[in-house]
């Protein structure tokens, strides 16, 4: 939808095509929207998904590349357990490591790797775990002073913390 005036009109028929919900009333969706967001946000149990969700993007936000780096240093270290698999599935299942010189070849790759993925591990450990407090969004008088001081850009961004995608 693309806000038009005081109407929100659907972009395939601005576009020239067929659309069910070809527009809205701006005001009346914001409002809705909105009163939405804040009743069911201060509503939601600390353990709820969508609340889970929220805290989850939020914190990804605050700290991108702390996760970032975790995820790059995730990402190497099951790429690193996918070779290890296949090396002992070289061994033990394909049989291809056979005689004294082989398998030691094969311990020495093996433990190159499990020295490789331990190291990984303890830098993953080693990155901080960011986390941020909800319970300014669970409080619904500070929710709705904090909605209304904040700008439309803003509220977006909230908006976008609890809501994939409208269809």
């Amino acid at each position: 939808m693309h806000r038009v005036g005081g109407s929100y009109q659907c972009m395939a028929r601005r576009a020239g095509n067929q659309c069910i919900g070809a527009s809205a009333l701006a005001e009346a969706v914001d409002q809705y929207v909105t009163e939405q967001f804040l009743t069911k946000l201060p509503a939601l149990e600390p353990d709820d998904p969508l609340l889970v969700a929220i805290a989850d993007r939020w914190v990804h936000r605050v700290d991108p590349e702390t996760f970032a780096k975790r995820d790059a240093l995730t990402a190497e270290i099951q790429d690193e357990e996918a070779r290890l698999a296949d090396l002992e599935d070289a061994r033990y299942v394909r049989g291809e490591f056979s005689g004294p010189a082989a398998v030691e070849r094969y311990n020495r790759l093996a433990e190159r790797l499990r020295g490789r993925i331990e190291g990984l591990g303890t830098d993953l450990r080693k990155l901080p775990m960011p986390s941020v407090d909800v319970s300014p969004m669970l409080d619904g008088l500070i929710l709705r002073e904090a909605w209304t001081e904040a700008t439309n850009e803003d509220r977006r961004g909230r908006l976008s913390l609890a809501i994939d995608g409208l269809k």
